[in-house]
């Protein structure tokens, strides 16, 4: 008996200290053979790295919750492929669509030809928010889940593909139609009058943790007798490449005698002119620091 006991803990012993069990990640959901850059969801990545095994003419294929994307407050995503590589393959049509799911709210963007090899691809004209052009997003913590699908593949072989979430080098992001609390302290663009003005909270940030700096932007413009607007825009350009990084348009509504927009602006280090062209114009400097 006593050397049944002694055999029974060593056994013991070794399945549990020396050969621990193997643990599995549910990062990922799939039907064939795939392969992720982690075994762990990766939390705010810059990109995201898939690898996928194509043996059919066409298919589909989930990867599930392979990332969490933080959105401490309103922001911006955008997700385009950065890298696609065959192996194996001499053509294929791919697309994509991409699920943003957090605890209050839910996205859908879909992301059509992402890879068109000896094969065209079709797709509409239309601007889609999230590929196309930035979206915008409520404060939350989503999970992001990517379904791929082919068509028209010949051979068998890999598909490697790279995606970021923020994929551009800025953004301007409509808060809404109010004023700041507190605007003390705040600079103001030159040539704004009693009438209307362009503020923002300082003209130099640092790149955060996410790589980009950050401005809070307050326009506003009286309502003169007679007249109504309807519409602010806004450009942001670049003034080392001479491009415009971002543009917004926003419907904007009279809160009290004054109509008025909040907004962020997120952009990657470099030098900037900030500028509402309609229905005023305005300009303001901003530098984004390393």
């Amino acid at each position: 008996m006593i050397l049944v006991a002694v055999g029974v803990i060593a056994s013991l012993y070794y399945l549990y200290y020396v050969h621990p069990q193997s643990t599995t990640s549910t990062s990922s959901t799939v039907t064939t053979s795939l392969t992720t850059t982690s075994s762990t969801l990766l939390v705010d990545p810059s990109r995201i790295d898939l690898e996928l095994f194509v043996s059919s003419v066409d298919g589909v294929e989930e990867f599930r919750n392979i990332a969490v994307i933080n959105a401490e407050t309103v922001d911006s995503l955008l997700l385009r492929p950065l890298d696609i590589k065959t192996d194996g393959l001499s053509s294929i049509s791919m697309s994509g669509r991409a699920l943003l799911e957090s605890s209050n709210n839910t996205y859908t963007i879909n992301m059509p030809c992402i890879l068109s090899l000896n094969v065209s691809c079709p797709r509409i004209t239309a601007v889609i928010p999230g590929y196309d052009a930035p979206l915008r997003v409520e404060p939350g913590r989503y999970l992001l889940s990517v379904e791929l699908s082919w068509s028209e593949a010949r051979g068998r072989g890999r598909v490697y593909l790279s995606i970021s979430p923020r994929a551009y080098d800025a953004v301007i992001i409509y808060l809404g139609s109010y004023q700041p609390e507190d605007t003390s302290g705040w600079i103001t663009a030159k040539g704004s009058t009693r009438s209307y003005a362009l503020l923002v909270d300082k003209t130099e940030a640092p790149a955060g943790r996410s790589g980009y700096g950050q401005f809070t932007v307050h326009a506003w413009v009286f309502e003169a007798a007679g007249e109504e607007y309807k519409k602010f825009r806004l450009e942001l350009t670049s003034l080392e490449t001479g491009k415009t990084a971002a543009v917004l348009e926003v419907p904007v509504k009279k809160q009290g005698p004054n109509y008025q927009a909040l907004l962020l602006v997120k952009a990657k280090p470099g030098e900037y002119l900030l500028r509402i062209t309609s229905p005023v114009s305005l300009e303001l400097r901003l530098r984004v620091g390393h």
